[in-house]
């Protein structure tokens, strides 16, 4: 139910949004905005493993690549990470309207293809009227890997998973800009712990879900541009898992306790072009889709086994 009211609410946000621009194309006499929105809050979509609220313009691209390294735990042995296994997430963000976009991307890690929409509901005004920027942001995701993974009761609802989030921003001057996000995921079926129990006579096999199908976000963020070309940036997200712990009896003993996510620390820098961005970092984040990170990460960023480093590169076409 919680994962269909988020299929509607985006289902709504979009239609409001298409029936906002046919309004303004029937405008015969275009008028002028009367709030100018502030110049270049964020440069891209992204900010680290966070959304901004940023948008592209209408009918512009915006190709996004991210990359996590292995944890450093190895040291130099490995690279502090390069030579191990990398998650990796390619992306496409396209702009329906000047304030709704919509986008496509695939990770590696567990196959997910994930539907996205953005949309800025308000923009921060120039002449300070409007003093923050409010979006939207949501999401649909497929879990891609093979039928065999998902058990013998295996549906396709299986595969599916959810995010939703608003997220506030302001700019405070030409060189700090700021984010708050409050985010919900969900997924439709996580991984579980296999429990074998034995008997004189039989042998029982039972699972029980590892993780909670549920949680919300705190997130914050942050830019502090150096110069022209050159940002710091940083981001902290706090998960809370939505349920009750996993406690109960079965045939020996209690059913396992569930993990709830750790939070994730991220800081780095930004370089800007007027149409590139990479940014490089540390995080304590492998998973790239956001659903994932707020209900399965298990990294400690307090441990080098829970810091990756990573790089996100935007272009804008």
């Amino acid at each position: 139910m919680k994962a269909l009211k988020s299929i509607i609410t985006i289902f709504l946000l979009v239609l409001f949004a298409h029936f906002s621009m046919a309004q303004e194309q029937d405008t015969t006499s275009p008028k002028k905005p009367k709030h100018k929105p502030v110049i270049n809050p964020w440069f891209s979509s992204s900010l680290i493993d966070a959304q901004t609220s940023f948008t592209p313009k209408k009918g512009d691209l915006e190709f996004v690549i991210h990359h996590r390294f292995t944890s450093v735990e190895n040291g130099i042995s490995d690279l502090f990470g390069f030579y191990g296994a990398s998650n990796i997430r390619l992306g496409l963000n396209y702009g329906i309207t000047d304030k709704l976009m919509i986008g496509f991307g695939t990770e590696r890690d567990k196959k997910m293809q994930e539907f996205l929409v953005k949309y800025q509901i308000l923009q921060q005004s120039r002449d300070k009227i409007i003093p923050i920027s409010l979006t939207f942001y949501g999401n649909t995701c497929i879990n891609a890997r093979e039928t065999d993974y998902w058990g013998n009761d295996y549906t396709f609802t299986n595969r599916l998973s959810y995010f939703s989030q608003i997220i506030v921003s302001r700019k405070w001057n030409s060189k700090f800009s700021t984010l708050l996000g409050f985010g919900y995921a969900h997924i439709n079926k996580v991984d579980s712990y296999r429990i074998v129990t034995e008997d004189s006579i039989s042998e029982t096999i039972s699972y029980y879900p590892k993780y909670y199908n549920d949680a919300i976000g705190l997130s914050i963020g942050g830019r502090f541009k150096i110069n022209s070309t050159f940002s710091l940036i940083a981001q902290f997200e706090q998960p809370f898992a939505l349920g009750h712990s996993g406690h109960g009896p079965h045939n020996h003993g209690v059913v396992p306790e569930k993990v709830e996510a750790k939070p994730n620390v991220a800081l780095g820098f930004d370089i800007t072009t007027v149409t590139h961005s990479f940014q490089l970092f540390a995080s304590s984040y492998r998973a790239i889709i956001p659903q994932n990170n707020l209900i399965m990460n298990n990294f400690d960023f307090t441990d080098k086994n829970g810091i990756m480093l990573g790089f996100n590169i935007i272009v804008k076409f």
